[in-house]
């Protein structure tokens, strides 16, 4: 299950590239940022807030601003999960064999992968916050239309990406 037979190699041979690292800041500064507006727009918030939109961005159900604090707390959680994932890519899932010869270019391949995908989810977990404030508040509809198209090609493509780069390195 757990793989324990493939090579282990040390994550620092495993580098961030420099988009990375840029991506993981701005992430990271985006997603404190909503929690800064959440604190300070707190009592200004009504009782309900947006807590689900349809495929076009109409607000479908309303729900207690506590649902704010829940996407907080889920973002940030899986944020922190997937960081932890990251340092272990031995143990994540390939669609080819793993060898000596390919261990380290499929570690940085399949740990990118979760490092771009970890700091998308926390770009929209705080985008999600921040539009449902901005609706909760009256000042207009922000991102509502196009946070499905983002979920799909922030996650998705991605995904495609890493898959492509492993089959290409298994021929």
């Amino acid at each position: 299950m757990f793989n324990s037979d493939r090579p282990k190699i040390s994550i620092k041979k495993l580098k961030k590239s420099v988009f990375e690292q840029l991506l993981s800041i701005v992430s990271i500064l985006l997603f404190i940022g909503s929690v800064v507006f959440l604190v300070v727009m707190w009592s200004e918030l009504p009782v309900q807030v947006p807590g689900h939109f349809g495929i076009t961005g109409e607000v479908t159900r309303y729900g207690s601003r506590w649902e704010l604090v829940v996407l907080l707390i889920v973002g940030a959680g899986l944020y922190l999960l997937m960081h932890v994932l990251e340092k272990y890519p031995h143990l994540h899932n390939y669609p080819i064999e793993i060898t000596e010869s390919n261990a380290e270019e499929a570690y940085r391949i399949s740990r990118s992968l979760i490092v771009y995908i970890k700091n998308i989810i926390l770009i929209l977990f705080a985008l999600m916050m921040i539009n449902s404030m901005i609706i909760a508040l009256g000042w207009g509809e922000v991102i509502g239309f196009v946070l499905l198209p983002l979920v799909f090609l922030g996650t998705g493509l991605p995904i495609i990406r890493a898959i492509v780069k492993l089959m290409k390195l298994n021929s």
